[in-house]
């Protein structure tokens, strides 16, 4: 008497031979974007009240400026107070100034 072959036996000998994935070496790119503007830059930030966050943009734009340039010229004020050098240079990265 022949033995028959199971289902299972049949499936796995039709299955073509799988091949071991060849490991590629990943692209040398940043897992994130950054804009060009800010490539050597850091953020420097804090939480303040809704209504003051409010007055100091509307204070950015009685002045014509942007709220970062506000804030650099008041980071600079606080080195000059306590003798450091200025080191934020007043420009926004979305505007030059004439």
């Amino acid at each position: 008497m022949t033995k028959t072959a199971s289902l299972k036996s049949l499936a796995a000998a039709r299955r073509p031979a799988v091949e071991a994935p060849v490991a590629t070496p990943a692209p040398e790119v940043p897992a994130y974007r950054t804009a060009t503007t800010r490539a050597a830059t850091r953020q420097l930030s804090g939480h303040f009240p809704a209504d003051a966050v409010q007055a100091f943009r509307v204070l950015a734009a009685e002045q014509d400026m942007d709220v970062q340039e506000l804030l650099a010229e008041g980071i600079n004020m606080v080195f000059q107070r306590f003798g450091r050098p200025e080191r934020i240079e007043i420009t926004s990265g979305r505007r030059k100034r004439i």
